[in-house]
Order: structure tokens, then sequence, then C-alpha cells
């Protein structure tokens, strides 16, 4: 009862926090909603120009915010790594993302491991299929790869894959690359209203999770025809 009240209390923190930096960042950008809510083609350029003039205070809460939703299990960090697309570009945004990806995964990997038992997940169909390939770890990056399998998920499986920190940051590392720079160059794209770059950018995501989703099967298979053989 304890851990489940701990937990609730900490999710119900998180929350709260992430409003608190959400609700910063509205009045921060404040006169940017003002702008789209009446956007023209003439008042692109300045759109662009007041968006992309804010300073480190902002990337510092968007990063924070960013973290958060990573850590807390049953959030999404999607729309914030779209965000920093369009307010950094693609570039910086990769790099916010990623990192702010990274950071997260590390603070609901402590969190899992404090607040629940691994052990129960032994039986999950996620962790049988992690295991059920020829090499885990590579399993477990294209995991983190595919967006539609909950972080707090793959997390388990990591805890209880790998017993070394080095080796359980590796795969968080590595399969969040694709996903961080897919959301940064689809919000830069929705900021210049390039609608080819838009598609392309769900394209990607699509095409992103559909190999990762087929390669965890193919391997999967491969494991398995050779302990036939």
């Amino acid at each position: 009862m304890k851990r489940k009240t701990f937990r609730i209390m900490l999710f119900i923190l998180g929350g709260l926090l992430g409003l608190l930096v959400l609700y910063h960042l509205y009045l921060s950008y404040l006169p940017e909603i003002k702008l789209l809510l009446h956007f023209d083609s003439h008042n692109e350029e300045l759109l662009i120009k007041i968006v992309r003039s804010h300073g480190w205070e902002d990337l510092i809460f968007l990063f924070i915010l960013n973290a958060l939703c990573v850590a807390i299990p049953g959030l999404s960090n999607g729309i914030f790594c779209v965000l920093n697309g369009i307010l950094y570009g693609p570039a910086t945004g990769f790099i916010i993302n990623w990192i702010s990806d990274i950071l997260g995964q590390i603070v609901l990997l402590f969190l899992l491991q404090r607040l629940y038992n691994p052990k129960k997940l032994e039986n999950s169909k996620l962790y049988k299929l992690m295991m059920n390939q020829t090499y885990p770890q590579i399993s477990l990056t294209i995991g983190y790869m595919i967006p539609f399998i909950p972080r707090a998920t793959i997390t388990y499986a990591n805890a209880l894959i790998n017993k070394d920190f080095k080796e359980r940051i590796i795969p968080i590392s590595l399969g969040s690359i694709p996903m961080a720079y897919i959301y940064a160059y689809g919000g830069d794209s929705i900021l210049h209203l390039d609608e080819q770059r838009i598609i392309k950018a769900v394209v990607g995501f699509i095409i992103i999770a559909a190999i990762a989703l087929l390669l965890l099967l193919v391997m999967r298979q491969i494991k398995k025809y050779t302990k036939k053989a």
C-alpha cells in the first residue's frame, strides 16, 4: 500500500509540475499564439522571427517538460518534441529531444526499480519477445524506436535484461535518435508551412515504426529457425 500511495503521489506531483511548466510556456508564447490565430501569408516571416527569438529560459523549461513526460508512465512527449522543432529548428530541436529523452528514460528506470517489482514483467509478451531474440540488446534498441510501445514497458524489459547501468543506456541512447529527429524535422516543417516536408516527416515516422517492428519479428523467427536447426 505504501508503494502504491507513493506512486500515486509521485504521479500527481509530476503532473502538477508539468502543468506549471506548461502554463509558464503558455504565457511566454502568448504573442505567437495570438499571431497564429490571426495568421495569413503576410505575417509568416514575422511569426518565424518571433518564435525563434526566445532564449535559454524557455529552452530549459521545454527540456524539463519533455523529460517529465518521458519519466511519468502514461504521458507522451511527442507534442513537445514537435514543439522543439518548431521553436529551435531541426538540428537544435533534435538535440533537445534526444538528450531530454535519454534523461527522462534514466529517471523512469530509476523510479520503476524503486516503485515496482520488475520480476512481475517476466511473463509479459513484450519481455518474452525481447528475450526470444538472438541479440536482446539490439531488440531493446529497436523497441525504443517504436513510438506505439509504452516506454515504461520497454524500460521494464531493459531493467530485467541488462543489469549494468552502462548496458541499459546504450539501447536508450541509440533507440531514441530516429524519432527525436523526425519530431524536430516535422515541427520545423509545420512552422514553415511546408506541406511536402510535413508529409515526409509523417511517412518517415510510419516507416521507422514499421521497419523496427518488422525487424523484431524477423529476428524472433531467425532465432526459432536456429534452434530447430
